[in-house]
């Protein structure tokens, strides 16, 4: 056995509760306004500035909300500041932190993921909306391309390209519904197949006992 057969990868995943709770893209009766979802922290290469950007000009087109859930809020008075200047205060919610319950309830609500990042390894955050069957709008950032084909799964864009994101979000929100449908049920069997946390420890623990 040569020394490239001893390399085997095991990707990070996520818990098996998070697919049983995945729920379907179907809008509440009540719920009238676009609803764009970012998670993660609020730091310079997460480029959650590039967001608020695509958002004004989304705005011009669409009802659109923006919800920011965030543990790391380094940037927060910036982007406060920014969403007033872009006139978005009313349109951007600051959410801060949830817990696991409340974090899915967000999935759930949300008609897609955003994640405009500069820098990345293989988000969670990706993993949790996919497994939730939301569509993901991302860019082509490390680890990210392999997880999110697409055409299949969402969009990918250039870090930092502004007309180029909210052209992608337009043209999810604007998808028909049997599109994002395909979509939702790709995104799902995606990270079940490839990021189910326990037959990931499974495959370590194995090659732990046989090496």
């Amino acid at each position: 056995m040569t020394s490239v057969d001893k390399i085997h990868t095991i990707p990070n995943g996520i818990p098996a509760d998070v697919f049983r709770a995945a729920g379907d893209l179907e809008k509440r009766p009540d719920k009238v306004r676009d609803e764009v979802l970012y998670v993660g922290q609020l730091i310079e290469c997460k480029g959650v500035n590039v967001l608020l950007d695509a958002m004004q000009r989304l705005r011009r087109q669409r009802d659109v909300h923006l919800r920011l859930v965030y543990h790391n809020a380094q940037l927060e008075a910036e982007l406060r500041r920014q969403a007033r200047d872009l006139g978005l205060a009313e349109h951007v919610e600051f959410v801060g932190i949830l817990g696991p319950r409340e974090l899915a309830e967000e999935y759930h609500q949300a008609d897609l993921l955003v994640l405009p990042s500069f820098a990345e390894g293989l988000p969670v955050v990706i993993m949790e909306a996919m497994a939730l069957r939301r569509p993901v709008i991302s860019t082509f950032v490390a680890g990210i391309p392999e997880l999110v084909v697409p055409g299949e799964h969402g969009w990918l864009i250039p870090a930092g390209d502004v007309e180029a994101l909210a052209s992608a979000m337009q043209a999810c929100l604007d998808a028909r519904p049997d599109t994002i449908a395909r979509m939702a049920e790709a995104c799902h069997v995606r990270v079940l197949e490839r990021h189910d946390v326990d037959a990931e420890a499974n495959k370590l623990a194995k090659l732990f006992q046989h090496p």
